[in-house]
């Protein structure tokens, strides 16, 4: 079974009844210290290699807030990605890779399956903007501050981080490894090591009155990283021009070292209950200086795994 928000907002702007019912269910069903539904199972707790990913190219759209631009992958370049690697109509596929099959927006949440981490969410351009008009009073103090988002999905808030509080140290999560691997990671890249540019990167970028977007081309930069000024001559002598995996890995290596990327980010999967119990073994439990989550709660069962993460 598939959800989809169905949060109202009348005309003079305040929530319908059914937004608030729910939000007065949850809590009063976490004051009366009810449990999670555990009785189905949910995904444990996996800490994902930042990684390019096995792709030639991908695309991306501009995000404008506040006069900051930001750049997020294409749901659609998404979709073609997982086209590509056969993976569409496998009965084995995760409920991410499946979702994508059927619903291109990615707008159904499938509890305990697919957490909605593939779509930007209205609030988390709220939570942007924030960031945008508080940075320097959230920060005050802080040399080096250690940031955790909570079901990050698409991370513009994070992205904002990144680009604009450079001692900043993030952790973001999400439910679905998928999530991380397929948009998360992309979007850090893409604003990152693999950032746009005029300059001869192959990128193509289109522009309108309204929209920008870009087709990033990473077999460009490969080659580029690989033999600089020599890439025509030793692509053009090879019978074929495709980079051997050995030589794309150590491509990838160097695009990812030519930022400090790595050592600012790192990405988690999985649900929060064991998430929790992770941070707890390796003694990092209230160890993040900020906490980053929007539209993260959908069902009340949910709200004790949340409460316990942040306690």
């Amino acid at each position: 079974m598939s959800f989809k928000f169905n949060f109202g907002v009348d005309d003079d702007g305040d929530c319908t009844l059914s937004a608030v019912d729910s939000i007065e269910a949850g809590v009063e069903a976490l004051s009366c210290g009810e449990t999670d539904d555990t009785s189905s199972t949910v995904a444990p707790y996996e800490c994902i290699p930042l990684t390019i990913p096995h792709v030639s190219s991908i695309v991306v759209d501009a995000i404008y807030c506040k006069g900051h631009r930001l750049w997020k992958r294409q749901i659609d370049d998404v979709q073609f990605q997982i086209a590509q690697q056969d993976l569409m109509d496998d009965s084995t596929a995760s409920a991410v890779r499946q979702a994508m099959a059927t619903d291109s927006t990615a707008t159904d949440v499938i509890k305990n399956e697919y957490e909605g981490g593939l779509k930007t969410w209205e609030c988390s351009m709220d939570l942007l903007a924030y960031l945008a008009d508080n940075q320097n009073k959230i920060f005050t103090g802080y040399e080096h501050p250690r940031v955790l988002d909570i079901g990050c999905g698409t991370a513009l808030p994070s992205l904002y981080l990144l680009a604009n509080v450079p001692n900043a140290k993030l952790c973001l999560q999400d439910y679905n490894k998928d999530v991380i691997e397929l948009i998360t990671i992309p979007n850090v890249l893409a604003n990152t090591a693999l950032a746009p540019s005029t300059a001869n990167t192959g990128d193509d970028l289109q522009s309108t009155s309204d929209t920008e977007s870009c087709d990033i081309d990473i077999d460009f930069r490969r080659t580029q990283t690989l033999f600089g000024e020599d890439t025509d001559k030793i692509i053009g002598e090879r019978e074929f021009p495709e980079l051997t995996p050995e030589e794309a890995h150590e491509a990838d290596t160097r695009l990812l070292q030519s930022t400090d990327i790595q050592q600012r980010c790192e990405f988690v999967s999985g649900d929060w209950a064991n998430f929790e119990t992770s941070l707890r073994s390796q003694g990092r439990e209230h160890t993040f200086d900020l906490v980053l989550t929007s539209e993260t709660i959908y069902d009340t069962s949910s709200y004790k795994r949340l409460h316990d993460l942040l306690a």
